[in-house]
């Protein structure tokens, strides 16, 4: 479940659907809920094709975001500090069984779309990826959440954060 938020919507919006990360490092996006969209990024080549869109296909030159993005999530995925390290600073604070880990671009470029990236984890698993953008903006991932329901009642960011680092938030 992704919640996206942004001073322009009245309230966030969330979205349902399934993220993989691929060998070949390529990441795909599947949204299922509310409307039915597949984001492909692979080496430098995005493609997003909606349900009753003609796809669309740019260059990571065009989204340095969705570069910081790929690298974090692929990096934290497969255990490659040096990689999380070559694109972000790092701090790390909690323990083994409750952990996050904050991730801030190095590259200038990134820095203007995306001022920190924030990972909260239990035992050895991720549970939820926060990108923070210079702006306010931004977006959290929850991992292994189904529907709406397994979330708290509230959207609200301070909620979700809560709910991701201790499990409340209701």
């Amino acid at each position: 479940m992704e919640v996206r938020y942004s001073r322009l919507l009245e309230k966030p919006i969330a979205v349902s659907g399934r993220l993989e990360h691929r060998e070949d490092g390529s990441l795909v996006r599947r949204v299922v809920w509310p409307y039915q969209e597949v984001t492909i990024l692979q080496g430098e080549n995005v493609s997003v094709e909606r349900a009753g869109s003609k796809p669309r296909r740019f260059t990571l030159d065009r989204a340095p975001e969705l570069r910081g993005m790929l690298a974090s999530f692929g990096a934290i995925l497969q255990g490659d500090r040096r990689l999380v390290d070559r694109h972000f600073a790092v701090s790390a604070r909690g323990s083994e069984s409750r952990w996050e880990i904050t991730l801030t671009p190095r590259n200038d470029k990134l820095k203007r779309q995306l001022s920190r990236i924030v990972v909260v984890g239990t035992d050895n698993r991720p549970k939820c990826f926060t990108l923070e953008e210079p702006d306010g903006d931004g977006s959290l991932l929850a991992l292994g959440v189904a529907g709406l329901g397994d979330l708290p009642v509230s959207l609200d960011r301070d909620v979700l954060h809560a709910w991701c680092t201790d499990g409340d938030g209701q």
